[in-house]
């Protein structure tokens, strides 16, 4: 197993190490890069890399991507403290596949390098536009009419694990001749903007209980709409009450062998994602 840990700091690769000789991981090479410049060349289909996020958020991106770029195929995942949680979206959208929270711990860091490097050889499954569309058509149309915001869509990705790639997520989940969730998850300030124009008042800008609410609100919507659109395909549904969670690094399952898709947007220069888990169950195949 071949480890390409790109970081700024002599720490991090060791701990790395550290961690699978802890659990007795053994055939384990770690390599350790610190630039741009020292990536190529060292990355291959068997490599998992790993990027420590204390970069700059930007800088930390383009070492995803120059990774991405010099192997496609290698997983990479990011090494982010809890309190920086919020700021790998970046990260996120140049390639990597996956977050591992610091402090290491040594379980949780050898079981994603494991994951990681077995989904990279997996055939991946097909998007079906037949049930994502109607949600992306719905996220649209919700930011257009109740919020008078135009979000365009900027990537769609199979995500690996459960980690949310903003600061508060509205889930709703989905029951019926298909099962699953629906969540949108969005960075703090452009919560606290979209609640505010959907409301027409100032909310602040830290996450309250009406903010909360205003995320949930919007989720409902969304599902509400795509329920309507796939009412005569096989993908048909019903909804439940929405939940939220917020906080930095939160995770939310999904239904396991299930593709979990995420749709990057944009909108007024801020990020957000939507993701959908959705399959036909068994009985309706």
């Amino acid at each position: 197993m071949k480890i390409l840990v790109i970081s700024n700091s002599g720490t991090t690769p060791n701990m790395v190490r550290g961690a699978f000789q802890q659990l007795n991981v053994s055939n384990v090479e770690v390599t350790a890069v610190a630039a741009d410049d020292e990536i190529n060349g060292q990355v291959t289909a068997e490599t998992c890399v790993l990027v420590d996020w204390e970069y700059d958020p930007a800088v930390g991106a383009g070492m995803v991507k120059t990774a991405k770029e010099s192997c496609d195929k290698a997983p990479v995942l990011i090494l982010s403290a809890k309190a920086k949680a919020g700021t790998t979206f970046a990260g996120m959208k140049a390639g990597a596949s996956g977050v591992v929270n610091k402090p290491i711990d040594a379980k949780d860091l050898v079981t994603a390098v494991a994951k990681a490097l077995k989904n990279a050889t997996e055939k991946k499954p097909a998007v079906n536009v037949e049930f994502i569309n109607p949600f992306i058509d719905a996220t649209r149309n919700v930011f257009s009419t109740m919020c008078g915001m135009e979000a365009h869509r900027k990537k769609l990705f199979l995500k690996d694990d459960h980690k949310m790639l903003g600061d508060v997520s509205g889930v709703m989940g989905l029951t019926g001749a298909a099962t699953g969730s629906v969540v949108v998850s969005l960075p703090k300030a452009l919560a606290c903007k979209v609640v505010g124009k959907m409301l027409g008042m100032d909310m602040g800008a830290e996450l309250n209980p009406d903010v909360c609410d205003g995320v949930g609100e919007v989720i409902n919507m969304i599902a509400g709409q795509a329920k309507a659109m796939l009412v005569k395909t096989k993908y048909h549904f019903t909804i439940s009450i929405p939940s939220v969670v917020s906080g930095h690094g939160h995770e939310i399952t999904h239904r396991k062998g299930t593709p979990n898709i995420v749709v990057l947007f944009e909108t007024e220069g801020m990020d957000f994602a939507l993701q959908v888990c959705l399959a036909p169950t068994e009985s309706n195949d």
